[in-house]
């Protein structure tokens, strides 16, 4: 019995492989730690960016200019509802909750990158005075502060900031009437008649 102990001590068979293992398992779970958390960031950035591009082609469509009798549409505040379409989009996120949510800023600027108002007041009615208008191009910009902590196996990141931008042009429509319909394709013949 001895003798298998003493055989069983002095076998260094696999002490390599349990050192490498010991060095490699905490890395590894530092970084299985972290993809988790980059996967949220992601995943929140992807909902901004989704609002963002929502916010913009709504500006681009719904101003000032699209009120029409035509149309019939209720006025209402376009800014604010281009706003709602970027929280809309966050909430979505099953990583955001209502009692955690992100602080979001909005702004919008022209094509020279000078901060505006949101293009809802743009003047669409003298559009061949104002093609080369800085304020025909816009972008919107949203920066959110996301409410949790980035934490790695305890150690805390910080607060983490994401941001997003798209850009469109005032989209000077609506574009009435409507075309007219397309007339019944006429059947040709392929094959000359047989007698």
């Amino acid at each position: 019995m001895i003798k298998h102990l003493r055989l069983w001590r002095s076998d260094d068979r696999g002490a390599y492989e349990l050192v490498q293992f010991a060095l490699i398992l905490p890395v590894f779970i530092v970084i299985l730690y972290g993809s988790f958390e980059l996967l949220k960031v992601v995943s929140v950035r992807h909902s901004l960016d989704s609002g963002v591009y929502q916010a913009a082609r709504y500006l681009s469509v719904y101003h000032r200019e699209y009120y029409n009798e035509n149309y019939n549409r209720p006025v209402q505040d376009d800014q604010l509802q281009a706003e709602r379409l970027v929280w809309q989009s966050i909430l979505a996120n099953p990583f955001v909750t209502e009692d955690a949510l992100p602080s979001i800023v909005i702004r919008y600027f022209n094509r020279d990158g000078a901060e505006i108002t949101s293009p809802v007041n743009f003047p669409c009615g003298q559009i061949r005075q104002l093609v080369n208008d800085p304020n025909l191009m816009f972008t919107v910009r949203a920066q959110a502060t996301i409410p949790w902590k980035g934490t790695v196996l305890g150690l805390s990141l910080g607060s983490i900031q994401i941001s997003s931008a798209h850009s469109a042009y005032v989209d000077c429509g609506p574009w009435y009437p409507w075309p007219a319909e397309t007339p019944t394709p006429v059947r040709t013949p392929t094959m000359p008649d047989q007698p």
